[in-house]
């Protein structure tokens, strides 16, 4: 491995691989607040509210657009991370921000300027083996090449990040490893890396000697969770959903859950409970209980057969419960994973406990108590609460999926599907959809009133238009100083660019709203004719924004697929 730090060259060996903390949430530094984790914390609430610079009223095309960009080698699929005062391994401090490339790079910006001895990397590091001649996949389910997927997390305790690459060697084949990297400087630590590896009991067709094992054949999408001492790592897009643990610090396996080890999915749906959540990731309470949502694939409590559900764990992914829509024939039969949407865990409130938010390719939201997550039953009456996004504005209908495999049935579903994380701040909840046909309002405002009979209801929403069919919906961050000054940021990435073949990816386009007053229309719209100069690069499937300091960030794509060895890029926006 190779570290660069500005034009100095550190070397690293990579040749030897070797097989309850306090919560990290995003907080506020001597000088600024931290996003150390997807969506800011554990709780994936997406809020930054220690932002003291944006407010409603400076952000037009007059005062607010692009500033300027950080080219990596790849594209980031996964969020940008950011930590505020942060001293480098040379002595020099910074507003530090962070991104992993599929790759299999790893880069730390100065995250507020481009300019002079900033416009290079403070470090960059290639989690590639290079005397075994690695190099990531190029016949992988990401184009050109698939290698580091997922939003990696850093615990601020330590100044460690944590990245899961994915690499081919001929002598090898195609592994995933779990890196260690010193945040000040891009170095290993606590003997990493370690290969991924994973057994489980259990019965189903990939089964051999009665267990199952890791394999390639999955993608670690879901982005990485940093808590009680363990690193989260989930996996989908293979025959059956795995979440697995790993110690911080010794980077031994700790726990191990697959969610389907006795049953297959359903029929050309060969996935059984993937953990990929639409790019989001585990979620943690700060009570020793790790949640996640999970995709296509059988439900059967008979068989420990968990797809389509909402599955409670605790540190050592023992299973504790889980939340089942009584719908998950039609789910199973039909591909309308659960999974396709992130979780949020919504605070206590009172006498009302914690509450996980779900929703995925139905178009439904599902609320439940961590308490007692419901399980399966008629008419979802475990739930604490149950509603599609639109009901007042496009009513759902009802789809009947027949199937000669495991699964059929009947359910209500709508003209979206959520592909994006909800985000909780000062007592609303707001997620964004991606339309199948035109419907009313791309995002929209819940008010939240726990312990009531409607602890969800539907508020304002943004006008129409603003977010393309086929985008893969969006996932929402907002910046707020305290309760005030709340700005929603959106990414609408278009047509994306893992949605074609070179020619048909368009650009992205960031937009701001007041998180008041969704419907007034837009505070800022990159798209416009106005803020030409502003245009962000290609659309990346499920990106997300974060917005801290003064500043948002994202992550887009400089050159189309079809490009030669395709640059991505951060794309930095502020006040002008």
């Amino acid at each position: 491995m190779a570290v660069a730090a500005g034009s100095a060259t550190v070397t690293a060996d990579y040749s030897g691989l070797s097989a309850s903390a306090a919560l990290t949430v995003s907080s506020s530094s001597a000088t600024g607040a931290n996003v150390p984790q997807f969506h800011g914390d554990t709780y994936r609430s997406g809020t930054n509210p220690n932002e003291t610079i944006l407010t409603p009223a400076n952000v037009a095309s007059a005062s607010f657009g692009k500033l300027f960009s950080h080219l990596v080698d790849g594209y980031a699929y996964g969020q940008p991370l950011l930590v505020s005062n942060l001293t480098m391994g040379d002595g020099t401090t910074h507003n530090v921000l962070f991104a992993a490339t599929e790759n299999d790079s790893v880069y730390a910006f100065d995250a507020d300027s481009n300019a002079g001895s900033n416009a290079n990397p403070l470090w960059q590091v290639s989690l590639l083996n290079s005397s075994l001649g690695e190099a990531p996949l190029t016949d992988g389910p990401i184009k050109p090449v698939t290698g580091i997927t997922s939003t990696p997390a850093i615990d601020l305790t330590t100044n460690t990040m944590y990245v899961v690459s994915m690499q081919t060697s001929t002598s090898a084949g195609a592994t995933y490893r779990l890196n260690a990297l010193d945040i000040t400087t891009g170095l290993p630590k606590y003997g990493g890396p370690v290969t991924i590896s994973a057994r489980y009991p259990g019965t189903n067709s990939e089964s051999q000697d009665g267990y199952l094992n890791l394999t390639a054949s999955c993608l670690q999408r879901a982005a990485l969770l940093v808590a009680y001492g363990s690193v989260y790592i989930g996996f989908g897009s293979c025959h059956s959903g795995w979440l697995l643990a790993y110690s911080e610090t010794s980077l031994t396996q700790t726990g191990v859950f697959n969610m389907s080890p006795n049953l297959d999915g359903e029929g050309s749906f060969g996935g059984a409970g993937g953990v990929w959540m639409g790019g989001a990731g585990p979620a943690a309470d700060g009570k020793g209980n790790v949640y996640v949502s999970t995709g296509n694939g059988p439900y059967s409590a008979t068989y420990a057969s968990y797809g389509n559900s909402i599955v409670k764990l605790n540190s050592g992914l023992t299973f504790l419960d889980y939340f089942t829509p009584y719908i998950y024939g039609y789910m199973d039969c039909a591909d309308a994973d659960l999974a396709a949407g992130g979780l949020l865990l919504i605070p206590p409130s009172g006498s009302a406990p914690m509450q996980a938010l779900a929703g995925g390719k139905t178009g439904k939201l599902y609320l439940v108590s961590t308490d007692n997550l419901g399980q399966e039953q008629d008419n979802d009456t475990g739930a604490t609460y149950t509603t599609f996004f639109e009901p007042d504005l496009s009513p759902p209908y009802e789809r009947t999926c027949t199937s000669t495999g495991l699964e059929s049935g009947t359910g209500e579903v709508n003209s979206y599907e959520i592909f994006g994380t909800a985000a909780y701040f000062n007592g609303s909840v707001y997620l964004g959809i991606t339309p199948t046909a035109p419907v009313p309002a791309p995002m929209r405002r819940f008010v939240y009133s726990p312990g009531s009979s409607q602890p969800l209801t539907p508020s304002d929403y943004t006008p129409t238009d603003y977010i393309q069919q086929g985008s893969y919906g969006t996932t929402p961050f907002i910046s707020a100083n305290g309760t005030s000054n709340g700005i929603l940021w959106m990414i609408d990435h278009g047509e994306p660019l893992q949605n074609g073949s070179g020619t048909s990816q368009t650009n992205a386009t960031l937009r701001a709203f007041d998180a008041n007053n969704l419907g007034e229309g837009e505070l800022y719209d990159s798209s416009l004719a106005a803020n030409g100069a502003d245009v962000p690069g290609y659309g990346i499937k499920f990106t997300a924004p974060i917005a801290v300091n003064g500043k948002v960030y994202i992550s887009t794509g400089h050159d189309p697929v079809s490009t030669p060895s395709p640059q991505g890029e951060l794309d930095v926006y502020g006040l002008k």
